[in-house]
């Protein structure tokens, strides 16, 4: 990757934020300069994520290298019950993200410049937002016609503008351990509803092959003790990770919500930093990817002259996902008030009917709230009542 001396260049972009969303959006910027700002020293660090990406979302990527794992299913667990999903089918994908998030910079790297170890702040100025970047104690002022903001979820960008405040989200805390010497099988992901150890979300324990294992969980603070209350105490996770030691540790957030704005003057928001995160996983580089993609091509248009502004991004990204976020939360609403038992005698139910083919034939990770809804209209009348009883 270039390191280059800003005072001589002229950029047309600058991505705030080297993460992969920033890297995509890059990527898709056509025929024009384009420098991405990324404050650490390395790409792919640290590790903020599970790794288990999609069929669908692994193709949005570029279909990059890092794959360490293939999954065919998941084993999904209440305090009392379990169901199992998946057949011969390859369902996601587990991914080393250093490798990974390298390799999609490395592909950037072909359009765009990187500045590594680079704050870049959006300030304001009378035509719109320059950017002022530290760079190893030294100040620098740039101009671009366009801003992306790629900063993840704390998106100082975001805030900056006025678009992300803490009233249109939530921001969610996610704890993870990097373990060997594990016994699961590796076709299958390990999730866990059960909310004596994440009442905001769920565990989770993802193979990664030759006896590795990414066990995390995500929730409302202090969620290192409650992943090793999970650990220490659930009779799965201690059967599995029995003679397991830990290898890496690694803490992140998860930005949950909807934005009606990602767009203000010459700036734009993508991935995280724009909520684009599904509600009911936490899943971000699927959407965040076609995001991407999407800002790259409106911004495109905007430097042609074909365009007068960037609100496009709004509308398109909108009419791609924003639906299935906006279901993700108010499904996500119902979750949040329904009780440890009621969740368990859904599993339960779920069990013992034969929904499990129908979830095998027609389940998608990606857009996931038409099957949940399915899901609910087939409880029987007792457990119905049961979550209205939850919800009221």
């Amino acid at each position: 990757m270039l390191v280059i001396n800003l005072y001589k260049e002229d950029y047309d972009v600058v991505v705030i934020g080297g993460g992969p969303i920033g890297c995509i959006t890059g990527e898709n910027i056509k025929n024009y300069k384009v420098l991405i700002v990324e404050e650490h020293q390395s790409i792919g660090v640290p590790l903020q994520c599970a790794g288990l990406i999609s069929k669908r979302g692994v193709k949005e990527l570029g279909n990059p290298k890092g794959c360490i794992n293939k999954v065919r299913g998941a084993c999904v667990y209440s305090k009392n019950n379990m169901i199992k999903i998946g057949n011969e089918e390859i369902r996601a994908y587990v991914f080393e993200r250093k490798v990974m998030d390298k390799d999609i910079a490395i592909r950037a790297s072909k359009k765009c410049d990187f500045l590594l170890k680079a704050y870049g702040e959006i300030e304001k100025c009378k035509n719109g937002y320059y950017v002022k970047i530290n760079h190893l104690g030294e100040e620098i002022k740039l101009h671009p016609k366009v801003i992306v903001g790629a900063d993840g979820s704390k998106s100082l960008t975001g805030k900056k503008l006025g678009l992300v405040n803490n009233k249109k989200r939530e921001i969610l805390s996610s704890c993870q351990f990097e373990m060997v010497n594990a016994n699961c099988d590796d076709d299958f992901v390990y999730v866990f509803l059960d909310k004596k150890y994440s009442k905001n979300f769920f565990a989770w324990i993802i193979p990664m092959g030759n006896d590795r294992v990414r066990v995390g969980l995500v929730d409302k603070g202090n969620c290192y003790n409650k992943l090793l209350k999970f650990i220490n105490e659930n009779e799965v996770a201690r059967e599995i990770l029995e003679k397991a030691t830990i290898t890496e540790f690694s803490t992140g957030s998860l930005p949950i919500g909807y934005l009606d704005k990602t767009v203000k003057d010459n700036v734009l928001l993508v991935g995280d930093a724009a909520c684009h995160i599904k509600p009911l996983s936490g899943g971000g580089l699927c959407f965040g990817a076609i995001g991407g993609k999407i800002a790259g091509e409106v911004i495109t248009k905007y430097l042609n002259g074909e365009i007068e502004g960037l609100e496009l991004y709004d509308k398109l990204w909108k009419e791609s996902f924003g639906k299935e976020i906006k279901r993700g939360l108010l499904l996500r609403n119902v979750f949040l008030k329904l009780e440890n038992d009621t969740l368990d005698k859904i599993i339960e139910k779920l069990a013992k009917s034969d929904l499990i083919d129908y979830i095998n034939n027609y389940g998608d990770m990606d857009i996931q709230t038409p099957l949940i809804m399915k899901i609910f209209k087939s409880l029987s009348f007792d457990l119905g009542f049961r979550i209205l009883k939850d919800l009221f």
